[in-house]
């Protein structure tokens, strides 16, 4: 790590998140209908990828009640047309619906805890294909298994690369068994993470590092997802532990009034 680096690292540490301008609300979810709104989110389909490998597109895994977003994971009782996958998950995300440059994503969530579960809040660019250079991906929170902790991550052809230079993410407490509110705020210049309106973590653009930093120039969407299995959360090794809720009370998009 040269010292150009770290004396541009601790300029952006220090200019990051000081706008001081209100942020006013552009768009929320409340989840005050009787159904998913089919006008900004989409049902994610069965992939190949670890976070979507899992799902399926059964109307009782994902839907509204008491004003929650209520996404499950559920033991697969073989219901076409998910026989062959030992697990059942559902996933929405609102992409070629609602997505947002230069904002604060805030999203109020519960979840339950079980071996292999991955519960994720997460945003992300037009483009899909991970470590492209137009690739553009903040977490804003992802659990795993029992942890007391959640994790906070951005991705970028960068990031993939290299993973300190600057600190791509951290881990953060949480009320594990209770609501928490999870934020990131997207600027010009850094994207800063809060849990429960704590700032836990700033994303600095370090100027001079090709492909680190594309966020501000992407239009990013938001993903909600329940995923039972895979490489970096593991098995689901007790059964018995499921079915698996993710819960989401809202989800809130503000804007600086000058941006």
């Amino acid at each position: 790590m040269t010292k150009i680096f770290i004396l541009s690292a601790v300029l952006a540490l220090f200019s990051a998140c000081a706008n001081k301008d209100e942020w006013q609300l552009v768009w929320s979810d409340e989840f005050d209908a009787e159904q998913i709104d089919e006008a900004t989110w989409t049902r994610v389909p069965t992939g190949k990828d670890d976070w979507d490998d899992m799902m399926s597109l059964r109307d009782d895994l994902a839907y509204v009640e008491n004003g929650e977003l209520v996404l499950m994971g559920k033991v697969n009782d073989g219901t076409a047309p998910d026989n062959g996958r030992p697990f059942v998950t559902a996933g929405i995300i609102s992409k070629g619906k609602k997505a947002f440059k230069l904002a604060r994503f805030e999203v109020r969530a519960k979840f339950s805890s079980a071996n292999g579960f991955w519960p994720a809040i997460w945003l992300s660019g037009p483009c899909p294909d991970y470590g492209t250079e137009e690739y553009a991906e903040i977490d804003i929170m992802e659990h795993l298994n029992f942890d007391d902790y959640v994790f906070h991550t951005v991705h970028s052809k960068h990031a993939a690369i290299i993973h300190d230079n600057p600190l791509r993410g951290t881990t953060v407490p949480i009320n594990r068994d209770d609501w928490n509110i999870y934020a990131a705020e997207v600027y010009q210049d850094s994207v800063c993470f809060y849990v429960n309106g704590a700032k836990t973590l700033t994303y600095p653009r370090v100027e001079g590092l090709e492909y680190q930093f594309p966020y501000p120039e992407k239009e990013m969407h938001i993903r909600l997802s329940n995923q039972l299995g895979g490489g970096w959360v593991g098995p689901v090794s007790n059964p018995e532990q499921l079915p698996t809720e993710l819960r989401i009370d809202y989800v809130r998009v503000y804007q600086k009034t000058e941006r």
